[in-house]
């Protein structure tokens, strides 16, 4: 196959972002504890739309049911819209026994992770949060259900809630003003999520940015090793030369485009070096 055939061959089936093989078995849902706003739920249906989560639970909301579904909550889902209108609403008529429900709710996840915005200090031992980059989900062959609890705009979740969860998360912000709105919060949770159980390729839209595999790396390499016969480099140096280059090109996130610039200019450097070798005989 000719390498114009293969470059257009890898194009159609280019895809900047695919869940990795060893996380296709986690099912995700995100359960908004007692929301308070629908404007605020509207955007949550939003970013969980960019960043391919589905399923929304909505439970015990303070807001009213009817709010949430109203056009106005629409313009805040925006692409997400369907999210929010397949979402599933719990209420509870009796809210003394919120907790008991919550916790009976949840019990047919198999990862529970809890938000919140304290945690700072190890006072509160029902409060202590890792950063999301801790985290890392077990591959699993039988599908596992993880629940991502986000609490009130307010004040969060309370100690009650935060216990039922397995892993508690907070964001790093700054110390003078640490509490994220919770669409924010939401936001950079799944987009930390996101990365840590999808593939992700540089480039998007109709000509996305290839990467250099090591095959192709490796004639590039082939002509730096003849360059360097030629340039008679004391051979002392010939090995840890080579390997400066080697080092440099594998660390580098090149692009098959930026490869084939970089290995027609040594080319012809080589070329030129041969033509000089010519005339000089």
């Amino acid at each position: 196959m000719s390498n114009k055939k293969k470059f257009k061959r890898d194009l159609e089936l280019y895809q900047e972002t695919q869940r990795a093989d060893e996380f296709k078995n986690l099912d995700f849902t995100v359960i908004l504890i007692r929301p308070e706003h629908a404007a605020n739920i509207g955007s949550i249906a939003r970013v969980m739309a960019n960043f391919d989560f589905e399923k929304l639970v909505i439970f015990n909301p303070i807001e009213r049911s009817e709010n949430i579904f109203i056009h106005r909550t629409h313009g805040f889902a925006m692409h997400g819209k369907d999210i929010l209108l397949n979402a599933d609403v719990i209420e509870l008529k009796e809210q003394n026994n919120h907790v008991n429900k919550l916790k009976n709710y949840l019990k047919d996840f198999d990862i529970i992770l809890a938000t919140t915005s304290k945690g700072k200090r190890f006072s509160n031992i029902q409060r202590l949060a890792i950063f999301p980059e801790n985290f890392t989900f077990p591959s699993s062959t039988r599908p596992l259900q993880v629940a991502i609890l986000f609490g009130r705009e307010s004040r969060g979740l309370d100690n009650e809630e935060i216990s039922l969860a397995d892993i508690i998360l907070r964001i790093p912000t700054g110390s003078s003003y640490p509490t994220l709105n919770i669409s924010h919060a939401c936001g950079i949770i799944l987009y930390e999520i996101f990365k840590k159980v999808n593939m992700v390729n540089i480039g998007r839209g109709k000509n996305p940015v290839l990467l250099a595999n090591r095959e192709n790396r490796q004639i590039l390499l082939k002509i730096v090793e003849k360059l360097i016969e030629k340039l008679k480099i004391r051979n002392h140096k010939k090995e840890n030369v080579y390997f400066a280059f080697r080092n440099v090109f594998e660390r580098a996130i090149m692009s098959r485009k930026e490869l084939s610039l970089i290995t027609g200019v040594f080319s012809k450097i080589g070329n030129i070096l041969e033509d000089i070798k010519l005339y000089e005989e």
